[in-house]
């Protein structure tokens, strides 16, 4: 493991956020620049932006007018990757030379757009073939359902890329104006860990050319409809895949949405984690598979819970999950001893990422809008209480909060 982490920051005049972890002798270097800004961002003053438009940008950053941004990347010896999901898009490389050249490569990625007619029309192709052949993924078709249940009519039920009929909608025009919005200094941050220099790297990125706009437009979140009855359809898979989700309304934000999730992996990795007594009943009763798990989601306006897997039975698999994810059953089995195994885990599993300069600078880049510090995240975790996680169970493991999805195996 590395020695205890410390970091520089700095806040340029124009907003931009720049952190620096020095790992002094790591080979490895891992930088990533995230702006605040995901495919759930749609709704503005000025109307309703396409589905899949940050999932757009996000593609066409890489076209430049006579190169391309990953090959540029690859001559200096980097990888590069880029990401977007519901709040966020990041941009990334990781590299063993090269670093502040690939820092440069980096800031000209998402600083220049080049949107033309004509390319705006081929990635329109490629992207819709990608959504085509997700269609045909029960994980991602299982995924999308839920969240059409969870959160009915609303941008997270949307595909992150978009749909075909969204995509029609995308242009020139509307991926100029809505990138300007969008990846302004002040609306992004930069990360950098690895064995590199804070000056040097706070020289390049002061000499480059950050755009600003002077009246911003603000985000718009419109209310949550009702939680939807849970539903199935049929496809043409060898067994049936169930999902089971709950929503979480909350108006936390920040350092107290970030908590929030820790508590929550806690309530389900002791409820239905591979070490629960549920887990083992679950399996023995053929419910589950080696395909089972849980995904905590807390992010900006929105809060939830997915557990989904492979089953023989979706009915049962439905039933045991109502009955277990409770309040009653979690003050049952959670004893003081199991409470502290749980935070043990959860802050070594922390540790044990401080190994890693991807899993540092992702985090990092990320809390940073939580206004939450990534180096300080041990003290969160171990400030959480028994009596915290067992207020929240109380609170949100309710029927009213759950609803359901299955995919049934298309009998033909």
């Amino acid at each position: 493991m590395t020695e205890k982490l410390e970091k520089q920051t700095k806040k340029l005049a124009n907003g931009l956020q720049i952190s620096v972890v020095p790992m002094p002798g790591f080979n490895q270097v891992y930088g990533l620049a995230m702006a605040n800004f995901g495919s759930v961002d749609t709704q503005t003053q000025k109307g309703a932006l396409p589905a899949g438009i940050a999932h757009f940008i996000e593609h066409k950053l890489f076209a430049k007018p006579n190169y391309d941004v990953s090959e540029k990347f690859a001559q200096y010896g980097a990888n590069s990757n880029a990401y977007t999901s519901y709040t966020k898009t990041a941009y990334l490389f990781q590299t063993l030379e090269n670093p502040y050249d690939n820092l440069r490569i980096l800031l000209d990625l998402v600083q220049n757009p080049y949107f033309t007619d004509a390319n705006v029309a081929s990635e329109r192709g490629i992207i819709d073939q990608e959504i085509q052949m997700y269609l045909d993924m029960p994980e991602w078709v299982l995924e999308q359902r839920i969240l059409g249940k969870l959160y009915p009519n609303d941008p997270i039920a949307q595909d992150i890329a978009g749909s075909s009929a969204s995509l029609k909608q995308i242009n020139r025009t509307n991926l100029s104006e809505t990138y300007l919005q969008n990846y302004r200094p002040d609306n992004m941050d930069l990360v950098l860990v690895g064995d590199v220099d804070f000056e040097k790297i706070e020289n390049i990125v002061e000499s480059s050319d950050f755009h600003t706009v002077d009246a911003p437009l603000k985000k718009i979140q419109g209310k949550f409809a009702p939680i939807a009855q849970g539903g199935q359809e049929t496809m043409d898979i060898s067994q049936a895949r169930s999902s089971f989700g709950i929503r979480i309304d909350t108006e936390m934000s920040g350092y107290d949405l970030v908590k929030k999730q820790f508590e929550l992996n806690m309530i389900m990795e002791t409820l239905i984690g591979e070490s629960s007594k549920n887990y083992q009943e679950m399996s023995r009763l053929n419910l589950i598979d080696d395909s089972f798990s849980y995904n905590v989601v807390a992010e900006n306006n929105y809060c939830f819970i997915i557990v989904s897997g492979s089953t023989n039975n979706p009915e049962q698999f439905q039933e045991y999950l109502r009955n277990h994810l409770s309040y009653e059953v979690l003050k049952e089995v959670l004893s003081d001893a199991k409470f502290e195994r749980i935070k043990r885990d959860a802050i070594g599993s922390y540790l044990f990422a401080q190994n890693s300069p991807d899993a540092i600078a992702n985090q990092m880049a990320e809390l940073y809008f939580y206004d939450v510090d990534y180096l300080q995240l041990i003290h969160m975790i171990d400030s959480i209480s028994k009596d915290d996680v067992l207020e929240i169970s109380a609170k949100f493991l309710k029927d009213d909060n759950c609803t359901y999805y299955n995919l049934l195996p298309n009998r033909k």
